[in-house]
């Protein structure tokens, strides 16, 4: 009678990822579902050895029921943090590795001043607003100033968002001289 180890192909010294992996391929070559002729008989008993070598402590038993020696504990990796290195394969880009920054992200201060982008949208919806509060109370001078903060509005529009990026590109150069 075949071992475990004979029935799913490694050696009894084989780690759990390689007995893991033979196991997955016999079951896909004779799991009745993938291979319908193939026989259940074959399937439960790679399914048997899979439960008894998939399980270290069953592993060992079964070794000792074998009459082999229980094999030397392997050490374990250190714990890792999560970190891996980055590993550089596209030549396409222009951006070497080595040049990256190894600091972390903080994200740009941001002043009251740079909200000056929202200004000509608050300017367009008041402008909305006062129109339609002159139509109904029928005032000609709130009509002529909503009108007029339209073209004012859409000059905003333009120079809010240069404004902020030269407040921005100045803050950036004065940032990197120091």
């Amino acid at each position: 009678m075949a071992t475990h180890y004979e029935l799913l192909g490694v050696e009894p010294g084989a780690p759990l990822e390689e007995i893991q992996r033979a196991y997955r391929l016999l079951a896909l070559r004779h799991h009745p579902d993938v291979a319908p002729d193939a026989d259940p008989v074959t399937m439960a008993a790679i399914n048997s050895a899979w439960s008894v070598l998939g399980d270290p402590g069953r592993r060992s038993t079964y070794d000792a029921a074998l009459g082999r020696p229980e094999a030397p504990a392997r050490p374990t990796p250190p714990p890792t943090t999560g970190w891996q290195p980055f590993e550089y394969d596209d030549d396409d880009v222009d951006d070497d590795p080595e040049e990256l920054s190894d600091d972390p992200y903080t994200p740009v201060e941001r002043r009251p001043s740079d909200m000056l982008v929202m200004t000509p949208v608050l300017l367009i919806v008041g402008a909305v607003g006062l129109f339609f509060v002159s139509i109904m109370s029928g005032s000609s001078g709130l009509r002529t100033f909503s009108m007029l903060l339209v073209p004012v509005s859409g000059v905003g529009f333009v120079m809010a968002p240069l404004f902020v990026m030269l407040r921005s590109k100045s803050r950036t150069e004065s940032g990197s001289d120091e």
